[in-house]
């Protein structure tokens, strides 16, 4: 008899980290949820996630579901990843860590990135960052990429004019391959599946940032509705079917349904 099919997500957040295991009609088998350590915050605006808490707590909050988990591990067909939107990574060639992960609210975020240490090799952001440790693969959802990053908002691919992407000051080799959510951003590896229990090989799939997945969770619809999300950040969305580039109240960003 086949398996039934059942889908691990990771939800990142400024407060916690969640992994929960679904099957295919969305109902919830199983959730973890670890609370991140109190952002690190400086009187000159800087806002950081201490250490290497990101990786760290998904790697607790994975093996927490695990013990929890009842089922065959083997039916687990994918991973979805979503994290927190506006966040910067600055990544060693390793995968690690140059600096901690600065928070979408550290002032450096109003403004594009400079390179200051040459242990950093990538610029990227928090899910570009969990999909490299995951599966040293260096691509990311286009969809996080909000604030000063050289994103042609037409394309939604970095610019291809040099004059505008050079005005940013990071070098393309630094950035990560952008995709649109609902792809394979890679596998798995043996090492992240011996430190988190995922296992080996399975496919992580790109979603998009935290608000919008949030959005199309809870069922938003271009019928008019719009939800009002009240978390660390408090906004309001709706879906739409353009891009405003001359909007002044809202941004737009792609939900992905």
């Amino acid at each position: 008899m086949m398996k039934e099919a059942l889908i691990l997500t990771i939800d990142g957040g400024t407060q916690s980290t969640k992994v929960a295991i679904f099957d295919l009609f969305g109902n919830e088998v199983c959730a973890e949820t670890v609370q991140l350590k109190p952002l690190c915050l400086s009187d000159d605006g800087r806002a950081e996630h201490p250490a290497d808490d990101l990786w760290e707590s998904l790697q607790q909050a994975c093996k927490g579901l695990f013990r929890s988990f009842q089922g065959d591990i083997h039916a687990i067909t994918g991973v979805g990843l979503g994290s927190i939107r506006c966040c910067r990574a600055l990544v060693k060639e390793d995968g690690t860590l140059a600096s901690p992960v600065q928070n979408w609210m550290d002032i450096r975020l109003s403004a594009p990135y400079e390179h200051e240490d040459d242990a950093v090799r990538y610029v990227t952001t928090a899910t570009g960052y969990l999909t490299f440790r995951l599966t040293g693969e260096t691509r990311d959802t286009r969809a996080n990429y909000v604030g000063p990053w050289p994103l042609d908002p037409s394309t939604l691919g970095w610019y291809e004019d040099t004059e505008r992407f050079t005005a940013y000051d990071t070098p393309r080799d630094m950035l990560f391959e952008l995709v649109d959510p609902a792809t394979i951003l890679g596998t798995v590896t043996e090492k992240a599946s011996k430190v988190t229990g995922i296992p080996e090989g399975l496919p992580v799939i790109s979603t998009a940032n935290d608000k919008a997945v949030e959005a199309l969770g809870s069922g938003l619809r271009q019928d008019g509705t719009i939800l009002v999300s009240l978390g660390t950040y408090i906004t309001s969305m709706m879906v739409g079917d353009s891009n405003d580039s001359d909007a002044h109240a809202y941004w737009s960003n792609p939900g992905a349904l």
